[in-house]
């Protein structure tokens, strides 16, 4: 295979410094990213080590097992690389049966220097790296990135050999006491939720494996970063200044003295410079940390959109070596204090002193993380601010970091999931030693976004002593690396305050009909929703899936209806329940994160699931968004409420409603002048009327405020029929193709 060239590299980037111009040394602080010329060969035989591929000279002779090395046109995962079809089928299977080899020949461009750190953005799951015959480390983790010092092992001026074992193994190993039901029974002891579920969330054949982000060669004169800065922002009083601080990690080649580390901070804002701080610093030789600290005088909150502004600010830090700008890193950050509040009878969201309604829903967009970027986090995140929400959650994996850039930008909080699901070894100490190594990476890499407000440590774990020690480990450690946060240590165990959300399934998984949930009460609904199917027109996109679901072509508006009435119904009712006791929810889920039937209110391609009366989508136009007038109601009407999720005060505001039968006649109208104050749910009257069963109703609700303009309606189609669900709810599963069957 040829070796790549210097004009194989992507073009040189300075990186940005206000004294870049002029500053000589800034010139060589440059980044080259390695991105042609990559190959991969599978080691079948699981003896790669023991041959040498790593070896700069390694070359495959008889007997080896070993294919030509195969040349890729880029770095992704693997599955989508090499399958012309990811997303289900027992060929993708045999991709993690064995580990992968990556091979690079590279040369480095003329007066690349003085020193160079090897950077790798991201590889799934477990990597070893060699250089020129010389093993570098090795990493574990799909979602951050890490970076090796290669000083003594590139070559300068010869063709340098980069070498990369990947492995995504499959977990056999199943708990003997549940043999038939591999949700609870399989063991997962890779560290990551995004590979198969076993009930077909993700589908049995796809485990993700690769170096599916970007490798980089970069330049430094000495001193180079090893993880990007950490900022924590004080929370003062108003009027207050705020006080920040940032730990920068870096490794020096040798110690370096007379040194000087420079902070300014950028309101995003305006573009202005609102503190500049220096210090002089000793960096010794090797990996330390620095500190450096500043002030804002006159901060500004971030705070979610519907209750004020996401105001951000942009750390730059410049490492100075006599005169010259060394080493440049930025980063942006927010200023408020988050809190979950929880006891027996409650789970709230508190920031800056103020309660904040939690409207929320599920992310989990794409079982390859590679196949994200900015257009679809924006498409997506997009639409949720236009629904109504301010909230999401993350779901038992980590996106990549532009998705918490956007959040932060449109001021949506986010609920952050570690990778810890269902089953896995909590009781092998190796094991625990892993889950905290990752955890801690996680909050460290994330750490600086103000959108995060909570660490999930753990997801539907057992209720035994293993998982509650992890537990309580992880909920230390998060309290250690991140004193500014909550954390929810088991999601699902209402009862426990240290957890304090329910995930309930009425109308769907846990069976009944949907307002069953009406007789339970929720301190935090974070999960909850129905499955259904994409579109005709959606599904010819997969024509396997087309054809096992073809016969659901007639039923698939009712079912689209079905998700719309049961999310209207949960919302609705979670709504009403505001503070009593209920601090929010978390709809399950916005996006198919395959093309599969799932509980998406978009399908994977991003087409709305709307058939019919318009699907879940409808549902949060009517009663998801900052302010909501609804009808509490089962199979009668009972009352009128109003919900203001803003803080500020709407004034007097004028309610009406007016109800009529399938035939036009109208059973109940009327009106009510009321004052809203802010953050305030309210019952404003009965509304009670005979309903004879063998008629249709609709109900219209309007809130106007005190100049006459609508600010909320909602409407209600057959509003007091309870369907249930199509017959054939999907207990069965198509694990070929990754799906629930309804009557399939």
């Amino acid at each position: 295979m040829a070796g790549t060239t210097q004009e194989s590299f992507m073009p040189t980037t300075e990186i940005a410094s206000p004294r870049a111009a002029e500053s000589k040394a800034a010139l060589s602080q440059r980044r080259h990213r390695l991105a042609v010329g990559w190959a991969v060969v599978q080691d079948l035989h699981d003896c790669g080590e023991a041959m040498g591929i790593w070896k700069a000279d390694f070359t495959a002779t008889i007997g080896t097992g070993l294919s030509p090395w195969q040349p890729i046109p880029r770095l992704e995962h693997l599955q989508r690389l090499l399958s012309e079809q990811p997303w289900y089928g027992r060929q993708l299977h045999a991709i993690n049966e064995h580990a992968w080899w990556y091979r690079l020949l590279f040369t480095l461009p003329a007066g690349f220097g003085p020193s160079l750190r090897l950077r790798f953005d991201g590889v799934d799951q477990y990597a070893t790296v060699w250089l020129n015959g010389v093993e570098l480390g090795r990493h574990e983790g799909y979602a951050d990135g890490f970076s090796f010092a290669i000083d003594d092992t590139v070559r300068r001026d010869a063709e340098n050999v980069l070498v990369v074992r990947v492995d995504a193994p499959w977990d056999r190993e199943v708990d003997p006491a549940e043999p038939m039901n591999r949700v609870g029974a399989i063991i997962r002891n890779q560290i990551k939720g995004t590979y198969e579920h076993a009930d077909t969330f993700v589908q049995r054949d796809v485990n993700p494996i690769g170096i599916h982000a970007p490798v980089w060669l970069d330049c430094h004169q000495g001193v180079s970063t090893c993880s990007g800065p950490r900022l924590q922002a004080s929370t003062p009083a108003p009027g207050m200044p705020a006080r920040v601080t940032a730990r920068w990690d870096v490794d020096a080649v040798e110690a370096v003295a007379g040194a000087v580390i420079a902070m300014d901070i950028i309101d995003l804002e305006t573009g202005r410079r609102v503190d500049a701080s220096e210090m002089p610093v000793r960096i010794p030789a090797g990996a330390s940390t620095i500190v450096v600290g500043g002030a804002i005088p006159a901060p500004k909150r971030w705070s979610t959109w519907d209750r004020g502004t996401p105001s951000l600010y942009r750390a730059r830090l410049t490492l100075r070596v006599a005169g010259e700008d060394w080493l440049v890193e930025e980063r942006t950050f927010g200023i408020r204090d988050v809190e979950l509040v929880r006891d027996e009878r409650r789970t709230e969201l508190v920031m800056d002193g103020q309660r904040v309604f939690l409207r929320a829903t599920t992310y989990f967009p794409d079982i390859y993380v590679s196949a994200m970027d900015r257009g679809r986090w924006r498409r997506d995140l997009e639409a949720m601010v236009a629904y109504g929400f301010n909230a999401v959650r993350v779901h038992v994996h980590q996106q990549p970091d532009g998705f918490y850039d956007e959040c932060d930008r449109l001021g949506l909080l986010v609920l952050q999931d570690s990778d810890l699901n269902w089953r896995f070894p909590a009781d092998d100490p190796a094991f625990v030693a892993r889950a905290e190594t990752l955890f801690g990476r996680m909050i460290r890499r994330l750490g600086n976004h103000p959108s995060i407000f909570a660490w999930v440590c753990m997801n539907e774990t057992l209720r035994t002593e293993p998982y509650l020690a992890l537990g309580r480990r992880l909920a230390a450690l998060a309290r250690a690396e991140d004193p500014t946060r909550s954390t929810i240590v088991n999601s699902w165990q209402p009862e426990d305050p240290a957890s304090g959300d329910s995930h309930r399934y009425a109308g769907a998984l846990d069976g009944g009909r949907y307002t069953d949930m009406a007789d339970r009460t929720y301190k935090l609904l974070s999960e909850f929703g129905v499955d259904a199917p994409a579109t005709p027109s959606a599904l010819r996109a997969a024509p396997g899936i087309a054809e096992r679901v073809e016969s659901l072509a007639p039923h698939i508006a009712g079912l689209h209806d079905y998700q719309y009435r049961l999310i209207k119904f949960h919302i609705e009712r979670l709504r009403i329940a505001k503070w009593n006791p209920c601090g929010g929810y978390f709809h399950f889920m916005w996006i198919d994160l395959c093309p599969q039937s799932f509980y998406g209110v978009y399908d994977h391609w991003g087409r709305p699931k709307a058939e019919g009366l318009g699907g879940g989508l409808r549902a949060f136009d009517e009663g998801n968004r900052p302010i909501a007038v609804v009808l509490e109601h089962l199979d009668r009407p009972k009352a009128l409420w109003v919900v203001n999720d803003l803080a500020r005060d709407l004034g007097t505001c004028r309610v009406e409603w007016t109800a009529t039968t399938g035939d036009g006649e109208v059973v109940a109208e009327g009106a009510r002048d009321l004052d809203v104050a802010a953050d305030a749910c309210i019952r404003v009257c009965d509304l009670e009327f005979t309903v004879d069963p063998e008629q249709t109703y609709g109900v219209v609700l309007q809130l106007r405020d005190a100049h006459g303009a609508v600010i909320a309606k909602n409407s209600y189609v057959d509003a007091f029929t309870i369907p249930e669900r199509l017959p054939g709810y999907p207990a069965r599963m198509d694990h070929e193709l990754g799906m629930r069957l309804w009557n399939a």
